[in-house]
């Protein structure tokens, strides 16, 4: 552990971005597991120990998924004027004190003001916003990569976490993971937060760890550059909007309606997906072991996908990323045999390797500036979805026993996002940048 906090004090050192990278990846990793991945995991577990409907259940997941994403705007503002490591500080103490009193809660209203005030909001807020914001911040020639390795981290931790946490439910009870959340944000997250470094240019530094003596006149960009150098030409050719100026961009509003659409879809499924593996036949254990596979597929897809990303139509690739959610609902709406289930979990999972293209996008087109704020105006268009959608699967699921009017739901609104995703461009230069073209004196 020294070693690893005395080459994270050396920001001179080659690297020193991706080992701070790999601190972020951790607490992402942590919050994936308990908080993203939680919901789907506890939602059965607390409907019984509770003596919850799965509506009501549901709505309490559903409400703490949109109030954090409601709180975007607000809450990206504040990660703009105050940095990362604040914000992620605040958080992970608002989600470890959040997880005690989930943990403890012995009627509904009690688990839901530990859910929605405490956990979402703080979880939200760190490792979604600030995080995402951190890494756009510190990466540009290599934003969607980084995008990539912090997405896959919490992947990763689902995937090992998830098998231990259902275990443990199944042992324990679901109370003795929520305490292990508590422990894991105060204990572990609340001391990495102090290695974290809000910007490159605090450390002397440039975004992808390049030097202001590596950076290049922004005219040179030749291929017979060294990597540092194109590093330092892509840095110099970033442009910042303002938020009123992407505003104004039909880009920023297609982006954000096939971000709209994806989550719709989304949310009406995942945070029932183990409820909807047991539905169509497979036990507890052996659906959490598909959800699993689910959040796994998320690692090779989303490491290859980064790994390429920019050579990648972009267009394309996230049209065609959300149209595997299509191919996975329609095999869960008829699966039968678990190697179907499997299919579709392999298949979907997959389809989740365009989040880090999603956001590494906004960045690109709009700069590092307002960042956060404007990825928290996304957020805020999708925040109805996660208060909606699961909510209302959990109810028809009440009265139908089935879930097959959400996954066509879910389905219908894949596709509408991969409308919007065709339509995105890269938008023009604001007016106040834009060249101004030369008069010729006769």
């Amino acid at each position: 552990m020294s070693s690893i906090v005395s080459n994270l004090r050396h920001p001179r050192r080659i690297g020193y971005a991706w080992r701070l990278l790999a601190v972020v990846s951790v607490m992402v990793a942590l919050n994936s597991s308990f908080f993203e991945r939680g919901a789907t995991i506890f939602l059965v577990p607390v409907q019984n120990g509770l003596g919850l409907s799965r509506a009501r259940a549901s709505l309490i997941f559903s409400l703490a998924r949109s109030e954090g994403a409601m709180g975007g705007p607000a809450v990206g503002y504040v990660v703009d004027r105050f940095g990362t490591r604040k914000t992620v500080t605040a958080g992970a103490i608002l989600a470890g004190i959040g997880f005690i009193i989930f943990g403890t809660a012995s009627n509904f209203w009690t688990f839901a003001v530990a859910y929605m005030l405490f956990i979402s909001f703080g979880a939200t807020m760190a490792f979604q916003d600030a995080t995402s914001a951190w890494v756009n911040t510190w990466f540009n020639r290599f934003r969607v990569r980084a995008m990539a390795v912090r997405e896959v981290s919490g992947n990763l931790g689902s995937a090992i976490m998830i098998p231990v946490m259902v275990g443990l439910i199944t042992a324990f009870g679901w109370r003795t993971v929520a305490i292990m959340a508590a422990v894991a944000y105060l204990a572990i997250i609340l001391p990495l937060t102090r290695l974290l470094k809000d910007s490159p240019e605090s450390v002397g530094l440039l975004p992808d760890g390049v030097t202001p003596e590596e950076a290049p006149a922004r005219r040179v960009v030749a291929q017979t550059q060294s990597s540092a150098a194109r590093r330092g030409a892509s840095y110099q050719s970033q442009v910042d909007f303002t938020v009123k100026e992407a505003l104004k961009t039909s880009s920023f509003w297609f982006l954000l309606a096939g971000t709209t659409f994806r989550h719709v879809a989304k949310a009406g499924v995942e945070v029932h997906l183990i409820a909807i593996f047991q539905w169509r036949g497979l036990d507890v254990g052996t659906a959490g072991l598909i959800f699993t596979l689910w959040v796994a597929m998320n690692i090779p897809a989303k490491l290859v996908l980064g790994a390429f990303a920019h050579r990648a139509p972009r267009r394309t690739t996230l049209a065609g990323g959300v149209l595997l959610y299509v191919l996975a609902f329609g095999l869960l709406l008829n699966a039968d045999q678990v190697w179907l289930i499997a299919l579709a979990a392999a298949i979907g999972g997959t389809s989740e390797s365009i989040t880090p293209l999603n956001w590494g996008t906004l960045g690109d087109y709009f700069g590092r500036r307002h960042y956060a704020t404007l990825r928290g105006v996304i957020n805020l268009s999708y925040s109805w979805a996660w208060l909606v959608m699961p909510f209302a699967a959990g109810w028809w699921f009440d009265r139908h026993a089935n879930y097959s009017v959400p996954l066509v739901v879910a389905s219908i609104a894949a596709l509408l996002s991969a409308v919007a995703y065709t339509l995105i461009r890269r938008p023009p230069l604001p007016v106040r940048l834009a060249p101004v073209p030369k008069v010729i004196e006769r």
